[in-house]
């Protein structure tokens, strides 16, 4: 009897540790990595990776007092100057209850469409992105918040595991000098947009999970203002009804 206590306990334990280690989100190497739901890998390539890590971010305009707090994942890669390209994954997930219920594709932006990673299609669009409240403005190497910057900004969205995750990427460069005077973008694909945005769709790849996923990483993503990386980033969400049928 104590042999099969112990071997059913045995069994037991290698089960739970099965769980845990599918259920791991977190960086391998440059990339972004989760096993859990959606099972991808996701990095900018040819871009250093500057930080990387989870924390928690709130959503407001859901009814929630201080806010709805989500789990989120990130990793931003680039030079760390004002100058240079900026790219970045991103991941969360909302609370049980709750959906993502918009696709991403900001107000005020230009030639939207559908760029597919990985067999799945990404809600893509092209905006221009202030550094006054954004949560990369340090990362970029702002450290003087009287000397505010913009970015053109490519990005894109996408759903899964019934709307409960979603994906974000978005590329950054330095706003031109042309476009300089504008607050949003009045023209679309124009060859200079066209142009900007084939780079930036080379920028990102996401995979399926590697086999080996050991050594994946958990950190707190350093010089990130967290408190920013808002509705304003992650798009919007929604409560499900529940529908008293007595």
């Amino acid at each position: 009897m104590n042999r099969v206590l112990f071997f059913a306990t045995l069994c037991l334990l290698a089960v739970m540790a099965g769980c845990t280690g599918a259920q791991q989100r977190g960086m391998q190497g440059n990339a972004y990595v989760s096993t859990a739901r959606p099972a991808i890998s996701m990095q900018a390539v040819n871009m250093p990776l500057i930080t990387a890590g989870e924390g928690s971010v709130k959503l407001d305009g859901t009814g929630v007092l201080g806010g709805l707090s989500l789990n989120a994942w990130l990793a931003v890669y680039g030079k760390g100057d004002a100058q240079s390209p900026l790219a970045i994954v991103a991941m969360a997930e909302v609370p049980h209850g709750w959906y993502w219920d918009s696709d991403g594709q900001r107000p005020f932006s230009v030639d939207k469409g559908v760029e597919v990673y990985n067999n799945v299609g990404y809600a893509a669009c092209t905006y221009i992105v202030d550094s006054k409240k954004d949560p990369f403005a340090a990362v970029a190497g702002l450290k003087d918040e009287s000397k505010p910057m913009r970015w053109l900004v490519r990005g894109y969205d996408a759903r899964y595991n019934f709307n409960d995750t979603k994906a974000v990427m978005e590329y950054r460069e330095p706003l031109p000098e042309n476009l300089a005077g504008q607050v949003t973008l009045t023209e679309s694909m124009t060859d200079q947009l066209k142009a900007f945005e084939q780079r930036a769709s080379a920028v990102f790849a996401v995979a399926a999970v590697p086999q080996n996923t050991s050594g994946i990483a958990r950190g707190y993503a350093k010089n990130v203002y967290w408190q920013y990386l808002d509705q304003r980033f992650w798009g919007t969400v929604s409560k499900y009804e529940i529908f008293d049928t007595k």
